[in-house]
């Protein structure tokens, strides 16, 4: 039986755990789509946001406590090789750069509850769902062309971009290839004009010079490179310094803009990627943080949210919550005064315990600090509200 299917388990009497140790997964993106995003630094950056951010939100399950077999699957051991979080991570780059992020939900033969969930690389189901035999499918086949079966969407976690048409998301890596290859072109150009070792200057040769004074030409100008650019040659010759013309120094322009450019295509603010020139992101970094909870990761959670409660989650009972307190963390003037609120200052109804407030700070739980507080109360954390004329 093949690697993969042994990882998979599908259905197969003949399924030995025993042989995990010849499983190898992922050894690269492979032949997939369009790859102009590894080498664009911004665009990379972009998918690291977007997916760090995903994979640092604990998932809660309404319904089951943080011992039940789901809450482990999705923040702790998914499968034998990974953790929660590498999950979370792997499956949201592929949707990022691909358009479309899968994977596969084990489930035991014997009881038919879940038991490992495995990302499936996106080479492995380049064509899509499919209509066979009455019911749409998921064809899985693996890098050397061996074709594992079809999978339905109950068997598929499948987080995507906004879909042009219901069978995936858009790729948007391959739609935007023109920015991502521009940029990567820039990034060539700055490099090579960066580069140290190469004076900028045209070195000529005499009229006439021989084909073997040109040989030593050439490796008395590598041997006796300096570190102020300029060659010492034993015979004659010309080098004409060059300075950086202005089509040269607006590259660098052309640069910072390509930046914003990639900060359209993936939705990630330019702060996040680095760029703080410009983007008034200094002095309005709580407004910087409302738009990445808002624009950037909101779509992202109710995206994984969805995807969690339409195929592992359904018919169980339990919904997908992803904590999103970890992302509306600002400066601590700006914490404290929300937790203040919410613990009822300034008249206003708790909705709080100072025990929540103080796990939040990671401080250890008061005693009495489990009940919701009157706004007047003289304890903070020692009672509950009560009734005007109670």
């Amino acid at each position: 039986m093949n690697i993969i299917q042994k990882a998979m388990g599908l259905l197969s009497a003949k399924h030995n755990p025993a042989d995990k140790e010849e499983r190898i997964f992922f050894s690269g993106l492979g032949s997939y789509s369009h790859q102009e995003f590894l080498r664009v630094s911004a665009a990379l950056r972009a998918g690291f946001v977007i997916s760090s951010g995903i994979g640092q939100m604990p998932i809660k399950i309404n319904g089951e406590n943080e011992k039940g077999e789901m809450f482990r699957l999705l923040n702790k051991e998914p499968n034998e090789l990974m953790t929660g979080v590498e999950l979370l991570e792997m499956v949201t780059l592929h949707a990022v750069f691909t358009g479309t992020g899968r994977a596969f939900i084990r489930k035991s033969v014997a009881t038919g509850k879940t038991t490992e969930i495995w990302p499936l690389h996106p080479s492995w189901t380049q064509s899509g769902w499919t209509y066979k035999d009455g019911k749409y499918v998921l064809p899985v086949t693996i890098e050397n062309n061996e074709y594992l079966g079809d999978f339905t969407r109950d068997q598929i976690i499948e987080v995507s971009t906004p879909r042009w048409d219901i069978m995936q998301g858009i790729n948007t890596s391959q739609t935007c290839a023109n920015v991502l290859g521009l940029s990567s072109r820039i990034q060539d150009r700055q490099a090579r004009l960066s580069d140290s070792k190469a004076p900028y200057g045209i070195l000529t040769t005499v009229e006439g010079t021989s084909d073997g004074r040109i040989v030593k030409l050439k490796e008395a100008w590598s041997k006796q490179f300096g570190q102020s650019g300029i060659a010492v040659v034993d015979f004659d010759a010309k080098f004409t310094q060059m300075m950086q013309t202005a089509s040269d120094q607006q590259l660098n322009e052309t640069f910072n803009q390509q930046i914003e450019e990639v900060a359209r295509v993936y939705g990630v603010h330019p702060y996040f990627l680095m760029k703080t020139g410009g983007t008034g992101a200094q002095s309005a970094i709580a407004d910087t943080l409302l738009f990445h909870q808002v624009h950037t990761m909101g779509p992202w959670i109710q995206r994984w949210e969805a995807a969690l409660d339409r195929s592992l989650l359904k018919d169980t009972g339990f919904e997908a919550n992803f904590d999103e307190t970890t992302l509306v963390r600002s400066t601590p003037n700006s914490r404290a005064e929300i937790h203040a609120r919410a613990l009822g200052s300034g008249g206003n109804a708790p909705w709080m315990t100072q025990n929540e407030v103080r796990s939040e700070w990671g401080l250890e739980e008061h005693p009495d600090g489990n009940g919701l507080v009157a706004p007047n109360a003289p304890e903070v954390g020692a009672g509950t509200i009560k009734a005007p004329n109670e």
